[in-house]
């Protein structure tokens, strides 16, 4: 039998993954990236419904006190220099450097004035082109609209330019005697888009800033959390160290005092039952009865010296481990149970190592004792340089793993995670009828 050849992989290599500091600071990167960028998609909206708002809200002001007061007659007619008075007469109508140029439009969609630089002379062609469903809901309700301009629409014949880059916002005004017009404000797109930038600069840092401040408080109040979890854990495992150092030495007490005292009395009375029984002078009846007393004396004797095995080992380093391990099996071979054990390479293993190899054997050895009704029992122990492998096999009921809850196995399933920190690695093998192997290994 070699030494282990499978193990789990070194302890703490990838302790760091599992802080829940860094845990929490990954989760909430992707829940603050999350965040960021769904509320960016609803500001984004919010802001372009901001912006276009704002300029609806110039447009309709534009119209209602510069080109309302002085839309007469005369421009809807067509009658001659119409045009030209509107003009003189009416403010700028181009007040704002994000309008590009303003349109009027007679409800059947005839342009009756047009104006795309503040000092040139409006344009009024006459001609009619086809108003947006838009456009004529405006017209007929009144209120403000607003849309893309069609890129490949000419708005006047006498004119080279095109509304490619622009957004038409319109609203309705009425000439004196209640007739509507078509005001149309050009507005251009990159304008809109720096107001609509700078509306969403504003949620973008809003709704970032608050995030990450959280987080990084809340990082630094887990990990402020966490050292203290992580002292008083380590003050919880001084303290039980404590304790089972308190434990191990009042063990090794009652193991010396039993040793010295009653174990040493037992074996004087069973060597003097003996002698007594040799004397020829003793009548044969009597023998039997000293024989048979001196028998029972021995039993006991193996029997307490298991149970001081089992209460506290004697130096397990050396041969004090198969020493230990013979008389923990003392009781199988009172009853009738082929016991061995074999141990060899552990010379140079470290203390504790050897320490666990015992405690799995005891729970392993009592498990079988009390509940796998076996005939043969057998430990093995190997070890080498890179480690150590423990083997305690049965030939007895076995169990099914599958369903495997009594009390019997709380023992070993309590031993795993003293295994597991220990670098090493414990398997249990059982079916019914097929006995039952314990392997345990340990890598140095």
């Amino acid at each position: 039998m070699s030494a282990p050849t499978e193990h789990p992989g070194p302890r703490g290599r990838t302790a760091w993954i599992r802080s829940p500091v860094v845990l929490f600071v990954v989760v909430s990167a992707v829940l603050v990236g999350a965040i960021f960028v769904a509320t960016n998609v609803i500001a984004d909206d919010a802001a372009t419904e901001a912006a276009r708002a704002q300029a609806e809200s110039v447009s309709e002001l534009l119209a209602h006190t510069t080109a309302e007061p002085y839309v007469g007659g005369g421009l809807l007619s067509g009658k001659p220099g119409a045009s030209d008075r509107f003009f003189r007469k009416a403010p700028n109508l181009l007040q704002s450097k994000d309008v590009d140029s303003v349109d009027l439009f007679a409800s059947d969609g005839t342009l009756i004035y047009s104006q795309d630089d503040p000092a040139a002379v409006p344009i009024m062609t006459r001609e009619r082109y086809e108003l947006s469903d838009a456009q004529r809901d405006v017209l007929a309700e009144g209120g403000t609209g607003s849309e893309l301009a069609d890129p490949t629409t000419q708005r006047s014949l006498d004119r080279t330019g095109n509304e490619d880059g622009l957004v038409k916002i319109f609203t309705q005004i009425q000439t004196p005697r209640g007739e509507p017009v078509l005001f149309v404000a050009y507005w251009a797109l990159d304008g809109l888009e720096d107001r609509r930038t700078q509306i969403f600069g504003s949620f973008r840092w809003i709704t970032l800033g608050p995030l990450m401040l959280l987080s990084l408080i809340s990082a630094g109040m887990l990990g402020l959390l966490t050292m203290q979890v992580r002292r008083a854990g380590r003050e919880r495992e001084r303290l039980l160290q404590s304790a089972m150092d308190a434990s191990d030495a009042e063990r090794r007490r009652i193991a010396r005092d039993l040793h010295d005292g009653v174990v040493q009395d037992l074996a004087g009375t069973a060597f003097s039952l003996s002698a007594v029984a040799r004397d020829s002078q003793v009548p044969p009846p009597v023998r039997l009865r000293l024989d048979a007393a001196g028998a029972s004396l021995r039993d006991g004797l193996k029997s307490l010296r298991s149970l001081l095995a089992e209460i506290h080992p004697p130096d397990l380093h050396g041969k004090g481990l198969s020493s230990a391990l013979s008389d923990l099996l003392a009781p199988a071979s009172a009853a009738g149970i082929g016991a061995s054990v074999s141990v060899d390479g552990l010379e140079e293993a470290p203390e504790a190592e050897v320490a666990l190899l015992w405690r799995v054997a005891q729970e392993a050895v009592r498990n079988t004792l009390r509940h796998a009704q076996a005939s043969t029992l057998a430990v093995t122990v190997r070890g080498n340089a890179s480690g150590s492998l423990l083997e305690v096999v049965d030939d007895g009921t076995g169990f099914d793993q599958d369903c495997a809850s009594g009390p019997e196995h709380f023992g070993l399933t309590g031993l795993r995670s003293l295994v597991a920190d220990a670098g090493g690695h414990l398997e249990v093998h059982s079916a019914p009828g097929e006995g039952t192997t314990v392997r345990l290994a340990v890598r140095r």
